[in-house]
């Protein structure tokens, strides 16, 4: 859809309002502060028409208007513009000059100016470029769940739950875990995609549902490059700063996604795809009202996937401005540092 520029002005300014206030934005807040010269007609017009198109609600207690999902997803794509306030920009670089210490270790300090600065939790995943895979084992929980464990030499877990609606995909749940024991010990993690072509073709002919083998197990196991070796969560006592947070079944629904590690792995397969910094709106992996800005870093150690967990209504400009700051600085330093 295509938005005149008033709609469009109308638009960000509701978003970084409400990013601000947490309160409904109204006709009256926008003449007085940004469009003195459009009468308050010609505003509540645009706001119903955006409404309309749903890129605005209106909520029950007020006459304001707040950004709907919808909103926000048109406002990433078509006017959020990256920024990075000087004196964050002047904390960072102190942190990236050091020429002593890990890249993890720089990571970990940058999380903790994130986690401080936009009083919101971060969470970090890591990988190691020289990962080896060690072991997989097969679990049946019931007779509709199974368990894959991928076992890396660094000691590392991946649990994959797989949902069966028959006798026969149990079989071919142990068929594929064989040939993976068999085709892919102490193979490093980068070569896996290679290999996976021809073990494709041997599970083929060995299974009854090829098609589930590979949407519900190769897929899901292996469905980004590299296999976390850790994901580490910072932050969370930042939750609680968050109005859309402060309600226990709402926070114990945000600490739950912090720890599954398949909305990590769901979001570095997406991201991989792109290369740039990713906005995923929680509605993906069934949380409403949260958003996660994610960028994936590389270093010779491996990869850092590093992402800021918050509400909707998150600060998207400043955001994505920190995150591809701290991208760019530390993927500099690494090639600096080879």
């Amino acid at each position: 859809m295509t938005l005149t520029n008033r709609q469009l002005k109308i638009l960000q300014i509701i978003v970084d309002e409400y990013a601000y206030t947490a309160q409904p934005i109204s006709s009256k807040e926008i003449i007085e502060k940004y469009m003195p010269d459009i009468s308050s007609a010609t505003i509540r017009n645009e706001m119903a028409y955006l409404e309309k198109i749903k890129l605005l609600e209106k909520t029950h207690t007020s006459s304001g208007r707040i950004p709907s999902t919808d909103g926000y997803k048109y406002y990433e794509a078509n006017i959020l513009q990256p920024k990075l306030s000087l004196n964050i920009k002047k904390r960072l670089q102190k942190i990236f000059v050091q020429r002593d210490v890990s890249i993890d270790s720089i990571i970990d300090q940058s999380v903790s100016i994130i986690n401080e600065s936009l009083q919101l939790p971060s969470v970090v995943t890591t990988s190691q470029s020289g990962e080896l895979l060690k072991r997989f084992d097969l679990i049946q929980i019931d007779k509709h769940t199974a368990l894959i464990l991928l076992v890396t030499s660094s000691g590392a877990v991946n649990k994959n739950t797989i949902k069966l609606n028959d006798e026969y995909q149990l079989d071919d749940l142990g068929v594929c875990v064989r040939i993976f024991n068999d085709r892919l010990i102490d193979t490093s993690i980068k070569d896996v995609p290679s290999k996976l072509k021809s073990i494709k073709e041997i599970i083929r002919s060995a299974v009854h549902e090829y098609e589930f083998c590979i949407r519900q197990i190769i897929e899901k196991i292996f469905n980004f490059n590299e296999v976390s070796s850790n994901t580490s969560v910072h932050g969370t006592k930042w939750l609680t700063s968050q109005p859309e947070f402060r309600n226990i079944t709402k926070l114990n629904e945000v600490l739950s996604m912090l720890e599954d590690t398949n909305v990590w792995k769901h979001i570095a397969y997406n991201q991989q795809k792109t290369g740039k910094t990713l906005i995923t709106f929680g509605s993906e992996f069934g949380v409403n009202d949260l958003v996660v800005a994610s960028t994936m870093i590389d270093s010779p150690q491996g990869k850092h996937q590093l992402s800021i967990v918050g509400p909707t209504r998150m600060n998207y400009g400043e955001v994505k401005g920190l995150l591809d700051f701290i991208k760019v600085e530390v993927e500099n330093l690494s090639k600096e540092n080879k």
